[in-house]
C-alpha cells in the first residue's frame, strides 16, 4: 500500500511517542466508554504490541463532503487514552444500542451479542479492562484487534 508522505511522517511520529514499532492500527468509527467519553465520527488506535492509544482529531462538520460552519460552534477536547496491552481483560462483542446505554450510564451493561444479535443487529467490540473500566468502538477488523490482545 502506497501512502502519502503526510501519512508516513504522522505513522513515524506515533512510532516515536511509543518507542517501537506498530504492529496494528485501525480505524474506529464510533467510540464510546463508561467514562462517559463518545466520538460519533471515530477514532484512531495503535499499538507497538505493549501499548494500545486511541486519540481523535478535531473534525469540521460536512454535508455531502461539503464543509460548513454551524451556528452554534461546540468546543473539542482532543481525547487520548493510553492504555497498557496487560490491562486489557478481554474483547467481546456486543449490540450498539447495548453499548450506547451504558456509555450513557457510565456502567458496562451490555451483554455478549448472540448469533441472533451479530445477524440482525448492529454491533460493535467491548474492550474492558482490570479495573473495570470497558470502552466500545466498531472497528473495522474484530479478529485483528483480538489477536493483538491474545499476543500480550
Amino acid at each position: 500500500m502506497d501512502y502519502s508522505e503526510e501519512t508516513l511522517a504522522f505513522l513515524r511520529e506515533r512510532e516515536e511517542k511509543l518507542g517501537g514499532k506498530l504492529i496494528f492500527r485501525t480505524y474506529a468509527t464510533w467510540f464510546g466508554s463508561t467514562g462517559g467519553v463518545k466520538r460519533e465520527f471515530g477514532v484512531f488506535m495503535y499499538s507497538d504490541g505493549r501499548t494500545l492509544v486511541i486519540e481523535d482529531f478535531e473534525r469540521n462538520p460536512r454535508i455531502l463532503g461539503i464543509q460548513y460552519t454551524p451556528k452554534r460552534k461546540v468546543k473539542y477536547e482532543k481525547l487520548e487514552i493510553i492504555i497498557p496491552v496487560e490491562e486489557i481483560r478481554s474483547i467481546d462483542r456486543v449490540t450498539r444500542s447495548s453499548a450506547e446505554s451504558s456509555v450513557k450510564l457510565m456502567a458496562d451493561r451490555a451483554g455478549t451479542a448472540s448469533a441472533f444479535d451479530r445477524f440482525f443487529r448492529k454491533t460493535c467490540a467491548r474492550m474492558r479492562l482490570e479495573n473495570g473500566d470497558a470502552y466500545y468502538m466498531e472497528v473495522m477488523s474484530l479478529p485483528d484487534f483480538q489477536k493483538l490482545i491474545e499476543n500480550k
